[in-house]
Order: structure tokens, then C-alpha cells, then sequence
């Protein structure tokens, strides 16, 4: 699975799982937030166009997203969980993760054994053509026949060996760098998915409006079957709802 595809999985899930409508502060956690102004959440424009969103406004005046194409019928048993936010809101809805954490990239997938091995090989090759040069520079007069030959291949040998450590030391060096970027980018969202289990009054009456906010559509029969019969939880009918709901989406791409 793609990066792109990660990152829509995740925020697809998260905005099911709250009803349709959340808020930016939410969303930041799976997010590549660039802007350190918090009141700007211009971050929030891919997920809307990609999720058929819009922006509304609490009564309080707090910008909120709506995204209908993502709402759906809630159990009973989730009813009158308002008021859960912070740690215990992060708490029922554990089966969603907190933030998008992006694998750092590894510089070889070869065993201990084996990079030994190749090292080994290198620096056999690489001590051969010392060597080799050494003897071609002591010669005095013109070499000839097999000696010429293998002179004339003398620097197309020196740039293999030198290259057979200087390739992987240059991809070492850009793997670190963007690991450490990959790095910096997790402990942000991090931080932010932290901010959310304590949240300060301002962004606790925001959230609690983006609960209440958050309508619970039915659906038919004909798009599945659910039984009153069953115990909800056993039918887990919110988990097959979003991937139906999450596949019309990606067709529609």
C-alpha cells in the first residue's frame, strides 16, 4: 500500500468513526502539516476535495468539516458519548491509530552475513587494484602483450573498486537525511495526537461540537443487510459500511 493510500485509509477511518464531522485539529495527526500558524488550516483543502467534504460553522463560530459520504448509522451503545473526548474518547476509539506513522526507509533488506560478505569482496577487489597499480607504476619501459592489456583496463578497474563504497556511502548519507526527516515529520504528528488526549478548554468545547454535530444517517437494506435480530458489535457492520463506502471513493478516482 502506497503512502497516498496510508494516509487516506487512515483519515477515511477516523472521520467514519466520528460521526462525518470533525475538526482540522483531528485530521493534523495524519496529516504533513507544514504551517506552524494554528490558525491556518489550509492542510485541511486535499482531504476535502478527496473525501467530498465542506466546512461548516458551530455555534461558537469554530470551523468544522462535514463529510457526508462518510456518515453512517452509529450502535446504541455509542449513543450519548458526547462528551468523550481527550484520553477517553482516544480510549474508545483505540481501533483507529492515533497518527500516521511513516516507515523509515532501510538501507538493505541483506542479512549481517551477507553484507559481511560483500564487504569482504569489495575490499578484496579494492586491495587487488592497489596492488595492481603499484606493480604497473615500479615498471620501467613500455609495457606489452597481457601486461599492456590488462594497463589499459587499469582505470576502468580503479573507478569499480572506489564506486563498489563510494555508491552505497552516498545512499547511506540521503537515506539518514531523509529518515531523519521521516523522523521529524512522525514526532510532529505525534504531538499533535497528544495535544488531542489533553485538550485545552478552547479545543475540548470544539471537539464536543464537532460530536454533537456529527449526524447518524440510516442505511437501507439494499446497500446492506442488517438484522435487529443480531447484536451489532457481532454483525460488525461499521467496519464493512466504511470499506464499501471507502471503495465507491477510490472508483470514483
Amino acid at each position: 500500500m502506497g503512502l497516498l493510500s496510508c494516509f487516506c485509509c487512515l483519515i477515511g477511518e477516523y472521520i467514519a468513526s466520528n460521526g462525518g464531522v470533525v475538526t482540522a485539529e483531528e485530521l493534523a495527526p495524519y496529516l504533513d502539516v507544514q504551517t506552524k500558524d494554528e490558525g491556518d488550516e489550509s492542510y485541511m483543502l486535499p482531504v476535502l476535495l478527496r473525501f467530498d467534504g465542506q466546512p461548516d460553522l458551530d455555534e461558537e463560530g469554530n470551523i468544522l468539516y462535514r463529510f457526508p459520504s462518510l456518515q453512517r448509522t452509529a450502535s446504541s451503545t455509542k449513543a450519548g458519548r458526547k462528551e468523550y473526548v481527550g484520553i477517553r474518547w482516544s480510549n474508545c476509539e483505540g481501533k483507529v491509530k492515533k497518527f500516521f506513522e511513516e516507515k523509515k526507509w532501510r538501507f538493505s533488506k541483506t542479512s549481517l552475513a551477507e553484507r559481511a560478505m560483500v564487504i569482504g569482496f569489495g575490499g578484496l577487489n579494492l586491495f587487488g587494484v592497489l596492488v595492481l597499480t603499484g606493480m604497473l607504476m615500479e615498471m620501467s619501459g613500455r609495457p606489452s602483450g597481457l601486461i599492456s592489456f590488462v594497463a589499459g583496463l587499469l582505470p576502468a578497474l580503479q573507478v569499480y573498486a572506489s564506486s563498489f563504497f563510494i555508491i552505497p556511502l552516498v545512499r547511506w548519507f540521503l537515506i539518514s537525511e531523509t529518515n531523519a526527516e521521516i523522523e521529524k515529520r512522525n514526532r510532529a504528528r505525534k504531538q499533535r495526537a497528544q495535544a488531542l488526549e489533553l485538550p485545552d478548554p478552547s479545543l475540548r468545547r470544539k471537539l464536543l461540537n464537532a460530536r454533537d454535530m456529527a449526524q447518524r444517517t440510516v442505511i437501507g437494506k439494499d446497500r446492506i443487510i442488517y438484522s435487529t435480530e443480531k447484536d451489532f458489535d457481532e454483525q460488525d457492520y461499521e467496519a464493512r459500511e466504511w470499506e464499501k463506502r471507502f471503495q465507491e471513493l477510490e472508483r470514483s478516482d
